[in-house]
């Protein structure tokens, strides 16, 4: 008789009791626990929770008025603005009317929000109350004679300054910084009479206007100094403002104009000690010079 069987009847028969698997089951197991063992890392047991900022208020936003310079007039501003309460729609239109000719990648929301995060800014009820926190209770509504509960509608959001935010608007001084300004930088009183001319005229002036009227005045040769450098400082003491396509005075800027003006004449009319040489030259007395 001929024998039909072949390996393959052999590698199936279980009476032999070999798996061709089953020695490499460990090996393989083992190999990718070394290989898995600090790769993934540890798994996530607790969410960590948010960074609170428990600094004082006050601190919280000068912080935040240092680093946001640029939009230093937007946020106080909004402060301003917000002295009684808004709806969100109001404070949306204020700060895009703040920033028409200065353009932000930051939207009213953000600003608010960061406002809100540094205490100057609350949200509350159109009432002025703290706005609720969580969801609003439901409401039983009654239908054709049977009562169910509903959502309840929550109250618009409304923003209003805070103690702490109001207090850094109204300790804001653009007119003493601009003081400031000027006796520190009396050197050139001429520079800063010049640019601010220029500004206060009916359309105000473009910067290669103000570029040309101050840049080569020998004033500005050493140390090297240019017309930006000075609008920049005005700018920061709300002297003067960028609308519609030209740098223009502001009423702090005109009061600056009386100050530069007094400092332009004081530097130009000659000194005691010097107007004594000259009376004792020339043989002439105060009085007979009067």
């Amino acid at each position: 008789m001929k024998d039909t069987s072949s390996f393959l009847d052999l590698a199936l028969d279980d009476s032999m009791g070999f798996d061709p698997l089953g020695a490499f089951d460990d090996d393989v197991e083992e190999d990718a626990e070394e290989v898995t063992e600090g790769y993934l890392g540890t798994p996530h047991t607790d969410v960590p929770a948010p960074v609170v900022d428990t600094r004082p208020a006050p601190e919280r936003i000068a912080d935040l008025f240092s680093a946001m310079a640029p939009r230093r007039r937007t946020l106080l501003g909004m402060i301003t603005f917000c002295a009684a309460p808004q709806t969100t729609d109001a404070l949306d239109a204020e700060v895009d009317r703040l920033q028409a000719d200065n353009f932000s990648v930051y939207s009213p929301a953000s600003l608010a929000n960061l406002l809100e995060r540094a205490g100057a800014l609350a949200r509350v009820t159109a009432d002025g109350e703290p706005y609720p926190e969580g969801d609003p209770e439901p409401v039983l509504v009654e239908v054709d004679g049977v009562s169910y509960y509903e959502a309840g509608e929550a109250p618009e959001v409304c923003w209003l300054a805070t103690e702490d935010g109001a207090a850094y608007a109204e300790a804001d001084k653009p007119l003493d910084r601009l003081t400031n300004l000027l006796a520190e930088d009396a050197k050139y009183a001429t520079i800063y009479e010049r640019i601010l001319g220029l500004t206060a005229q009916d359309a105000g002036a473009s910067m290669p206007t103000i570029n040309e009227a101050v840049d080569n005045d020998e004033l500005l040769k050493s140390p090297r100094l240019y017309a930006p450098h000075f609008i920049d400082k005005l700018e920061k003491c709300d002297a003067v403002e960028w609308r519609d396509k030209s740098w223009r005075i502001t009423e702090v800027g005109r009061a600056g104009q009386r100050i530069v003006a007094d400092l332009v004449a004081a530097q130009a009319a000659p000194e005691p000690e010097a107007q004594a040489d000259k009376g004792a030259e020339t043989g002439e007395t105060t009085a007979d010079a009067q």
